[in-house]
């Protein structure tokens, strides 16, 4: 029988330290309290590879997280992560959905539809703002940062709060007590398992 070498312990430790920092990272996304999360590679990476088959195996696994992955214009890979319930949840909201139509996004609703969408505008090279809807940001913030002049800048949580906080102080506990759960649950269980299980 083969004995596995040292470099081949430590790259099984890398790759478990890469799911446990992924499972951690996704965690709103994973428990339902957030829609989606976007994360970026860049293309020079060493270990790029060996992610993008860690998340292959592991988030191909679990029942709760999709995602897609492309390349942006710069050549640097990015991958969509999304809790499709959540998300379709989200995109349906009267308010977002006529929001995305106003940017343009078609009128009849198809939740793959609108995800093509957006990750086409990245591929080109842009962020849109759009983007705050998918990763269930409150719509006044997300209208407040492209500029609307009765929405002032209240704070900075891990995006741009205009107007009134309370919805987005809601929405940030919401988004952080689901991560804290990711957390305490890891402390139990290993990220594979954590993935495969829920």
């Amino acid at each position: 029988m083969a004995k596995c070498s040292e470099s081949c312990v430590l790259s099984h430790k890398k790759n478990n330290d890469f799911i446990g920092w992924l499972v951690e990272t996704l965690g709103s996304v994973l428990m339902g309290s957030k829609p989606a999360e976007i994360l970026s590679f860049p293309k020079y990476e060493k270990q790029l590879s060996r992610k993008i088959a860690s998340i292959e195996k592991h988030i191909g696994r679990c029942k709760r997280i999709e995602y897609k992955l492309f390349r942006s214009k710069n050549g640097n890979i990015k991958i969509l992560f999304y809790n499709r319930q959540t998300l379709d949840e989200s995109l349906r909201y009267f308010s977002n959905k006529t929001f995305l139509r106003s940017l343009g996004y078609p009128k009849q609703y198809d939740l793959d539809e609108y995800l093509n969408i957006i990750i086409e505008k990245i591929q080109k090279g842009l962020m849109p703002h759009e983007i705050g809807v998918f990763l269930g940001y409150p719509l006044k913030d997300i209208i407040g940062f492209i500029g609307h002049p009765s929405l002032k800048l209240t704070k900075i949580n891990s995006w741009r709060v205009y107007g009134d906080p309370t919805l987005s102080d809601k929405r940030f506990n919401e988004f952080l007590e689901a991560k804290n759960e990711v957390k305490r649950l890891l402390q139990f269980n290993s990220p594979e398992k954590l993935l495969v299980s829920m």
